[in-house]
């Protein structure tokens, strides 16, 4: 292996035999070979320990860690501190990469000599097939400038929080970690990376699958573990305010944003028959006046309107009057 161009592919592994084949030979089969394949085994009980393992029998650039279950966040961390690579990217083990991906973030991060690359992302179904999606146009484009970096990924969808589909310089991790036992783990964490990036640059190539599952944690009903997406944004504004005070009022509407979330959330969840959000009205109510309304579109607006009031009532009641 080159070690000055080797790349880090970190793969957190938890239960996901059904899809975790297509997923290591999408990396397998990637056009970019100079590759560390990092599976993290994060203590499945299905299968998926032993297709790990056959993928690192026959392939060099694998290497299995077994460990016992901590998370997503764990998982990653593990693959952190495991890499050799001066550049890493993180792949979930249910999703697709397009086989010339990491090739494609490559050449963006290199020929700009930039700190981080972003591809865009497609959603897949459980079967793999394309979901029709009205995709927001994104443009090929260069952040140059550290409070330009910060302010594009306040603003700006084509900089998103997630983890995947990002090719980082390594040395970015280098005080960085994921929170351990968070949901939203990466709202906690990647503005810390973008905060320490002087270029950014962005590719309209969507080749990065990430698919919809019924059974994630995205897609599951109501758990007071959700609120750990309101609490990363509201620390994420903390360090926005003391860093970058101009930029708060974009800090602060990311709040709104995680409250409405989990207002949503919890009114399409059919288990809840009443559930009153007192920790969530009270957030919307000591950020609301602190961003501008511009920011606020649709059902949730007026959800979270009614809350910033004191609206105390039942959220399905709010959400109804809000599809009105």
């Amino acid at each position: 292996m080159n070690q000055d161009n080797l790349i880090t592919v970190v793969v957190p592994v938890y239960n996901v035999e059904q899809y975790l084949k297509e997923c290591i030979e999408s990396l397998c089969q990637q056009t970019y070979n100079n590759l560390e394949i990092i599976l993290v085994d994060d203590g499945s009980t299905d299968q998926s320990s032993e297709i790990c393992d056959s993928y690192q029998d026959t392939d060099s650039r694998i290497h299995v860690i077994h460990q016992k279950n901590g998370g997503l966040s764990d998982a990653r961390n593990t693959g952190i501190q495991a890499s050799h690579g001066n550049f890493i990217t993180f792949v979930d083990s249910d999703d697709v990469c397009g086989l010339d991906m990491i090739s494609y973030l490559y050449q963006l991060l290199s020929s700009h000599n930039a700190d981080l690359s972003v591809c865009q992302r497609c959603l897949i179904d459980e079967t793999s097939k394309p979901k029709k999606v009205r995709y927001q146009s994104v443009e090929d484009s260069i952040i140059l400038g550290n409070y330009n970096c910060m302010k594009d990924f306040l603003t700006n969808p084509r900089i998103d929080t997630v983890a995947w589909g990002k090719l980082y310089k390594t040395e970015l991790f280098d005080s960085v970690r994921y929170p351990y036992g968070k949901y939203n783990e990466d709202v906690f964490t990647t503005y810390k990376i973008i905060a320490k990036c002087n270029c950014i640059a962005i590719g309209s190539g969507r080749l990065y699958q990430y698919r919809v599952r019924h059974a994630s944690i995205m897609q599951s009903g109501f758990s007071k573990k959700h609120l750990d997406g309101i609490e990363g944004a509201c620390i994420r504004a903390d360090f926005i305010k003391s860093t970058y005070p101009d930029l708060s009022v974009y800090a602060n509407a990311k709040i709104i944003y995680s409250v409405n979330q989990c207002v949503l959330r919890i009114a399409s969840d059919k288990k809840l028959e009443s559930y009153r959000c007192k920790e969530l009205i009270a957030t919307l109510q000591k950020y609301y006046r602190s961003y501008e309304k511009d920011y606020l579109r649709g059902p949730g607006s007026i959800a979270a309107k009614l809350f910033s009031i004191g609206a105390f009532f039942d959220i399905r009641i709010a959400i109804w009057i809000a599809h009105k």
